[in-house]
């Protein structure tokens, strides 16, 4: 006794388009008579887009031709398949479960019977003829799924999924191109993470039936033109031909200096138009080891994409580190009071530069380098390189410090600038003046034949032109 009524049928005759195999049928019954589905459930569509295929009820029935399906269990069904006269399908000879005497079994001839050998597929592919009846599984638990095939319609499926077909559907195979190859010592391996082949099922001038099973539960959806996913290789179960579909590497972030070295884990990348589904049951894949090559593929690495934002972030911190137009004009007003010309402009992230030069022999630079968003920038070099060079990190981190303590070592104290400032004579014709204000640095440096006092007269001008607008 039950408290749940039964389902609401609709009156003979009426019609209604199924929403998972798209076929109008018969509503008056319980299930529809192309793919199994039930009539009476609502689709179940997850936020992401994924649709639950309903499993097919017990003993719910399907019609191909004069011949019927029958689905009998629900953890590892069967397909019961009452063959009329004449008609009939083909399967996997490991996947008959019985078979009544007066079906007329034969093997159906393949071509490239060696290939498929040393793939792994299916050797012998079986025909069976009625009248009569006779059941096939799959050995696993899942789900029976039924796949009506429209004249013209092509539907590509992952081995070992297929189930049985109508006689009236082509079958073949092909390489998808999908593979890599990883090095041990002197060895090397090739892997097919989707298999060496795929199969492909086509109907002719009539309507036939595919029937696959999916381990554990199936999901479906809709690509739109141009739209992509990823999906793991094992959950594959089939797509439309229309789909196209090439593999993804994702290389987990690692502190190794090469990244070749690293496992990487590879998926199925899909692009719409079309259907693709999926099983959530599938075989864990090992670790990859070290991929030598692949065939064409896109790649996410997880490094280069951590010091990408890092960089980004960088680059953002320098571009507002330190407007140096007022700098820039100030110095450049009074270059030209002083006959100077203008030279390079040296505008880097973390330094501002500008050079001038004077007919009677004198080369003046000024730069102010931002040492809070220097200090920031090598420590993020510095977390992005991690362990992969201690050397090249240590020297990183002696170049801050240094760098933060330029302007207050190494040389004479330079008073009356209102700042720290500090002098040094690096030869007889050159010497530069190093004032600290707050967090950043300025440095003006000076090439000229002339008394040293001198050279320090130009410098602390140009310095007192320059700072305050530091």
């Amino acid at each position: 006794m039950t408290n749940f009524p039964p389902p609401t049928l609709a009156p003979p005759g009426a019609r209604y388009t199924c929403p998972y195999c798209r076929l109008e049928g018969d509503a008056s019954g319980t299930s529809c008579t192309h793919c199994g589905a039930p009539v009476d459930i609502r689709a179940r569509v997850s936020a992401s887009g994924w649709e639950a295929q309903p499993a097919i009820k017990d003993m719910a029935k399907i019609q191909f031709g004069h011949s019927t399906c029958q689905i009998s269990g629900m953890y590892v069904p069967a397909a019961e398949l009452r063959l009329a006269a004449g008609e009939g399908v083909f399967f996997s000879h490991n996947s008959l479960l019985w078979a009544d005497t007066q079906v007329q079994l034969g093997n159906q001839p393949l071509k490239g019977a060696w290939n498929r050998k040393m793939a792994g597929m299916d050797l012998v592919m079986m025909e069976a003829t009625g009248p009569g009846t006779l059941a096939l599984a799959d050995n696993h638990a899942g789900e029976t799924i039924a796949v009506p095939l429209v004249p013209g319609r092509a539907i590509d499926v992952r081995e070992h999924r297929f189930l049985t077909a109508s006689l009236n559907v082509t079958y073949d195979w092909y390489s998808p191109g999908v593979w890599y190859t990883t090095r041990s010592g002197d060895e090397t391996e090739t892997h097919y993470p989707v298999g060496m082949y795929v199969d492909r099922f086509t109907a002719t001038d009539t309507p036939g039936l595919l029937m696959l099973h999916g381990r554990g539960n199936v999901f479906v959806r809709d690509l739109q033109p141009g739209q992509t996913i990823c999906v793991h290789p094992g959950s594959f179960v089939w797509k439309d031909a229309s789909v196209a579909l090439i593999m993804h590497l994702e290389r987990p972030m690692s502190g190794g200096w090469f990244m070749g070295w690293q496992p990487a884990t590879p998926w199925l990348r899909f692009t719409g138009p079309g259907r693709i589904a999926v099983s959530s049951a599938y075989d864990r894949m090992e670790a990859t080891g070290r991929i030598v090559n692949t065939s064409n593929c896109t790649t996410m690495d997880w490094n280069n994409q951590r010091a990408s934002m890092q960089m980004d972030s960088m680059r953002a911190a320098m571009a507002g580190s330190f407007n140096d137009a007022p700098f820039e004009a100030a110095l450049d007003a009074f270059a030209a009071a002083q006959g100077f010309t203008v030279g390079k402009d040296k505008n880097r992230g973390i330094s501002k530069g500008h050079e001038y030069a004077h007919p009677a022999g004198i080369q003046i630079t000024c730069t102010v380098v931002d040492t809070s968003v220097a200090t920031a920038a090598l420590g993020n070099i510095a977390g992005v390189l991690g362990s992969r060079s201690s050397m090249l990190t240590g020297k990183l981190n002696s170049l801050v410090g240094s760098m933060a303590t330029r302007g207050a070592s190494g040389g004479e104290p330079v008073d009356g600038l209102g700042f720290p400032a500090t002098w040094k004579r690096k030869d007889d014709n050159s010497s530069a003046l190093m004032i600290t204000k707050n967090a950043r640095m300025l440095t003006v440096e000076i090439q000229a034949r002339m008394p040293a006092q001198d050279q320090l007269g130009w410098l602390k001008a140009w310095a007192a032109v320059g700072l305050p607008t530091v």
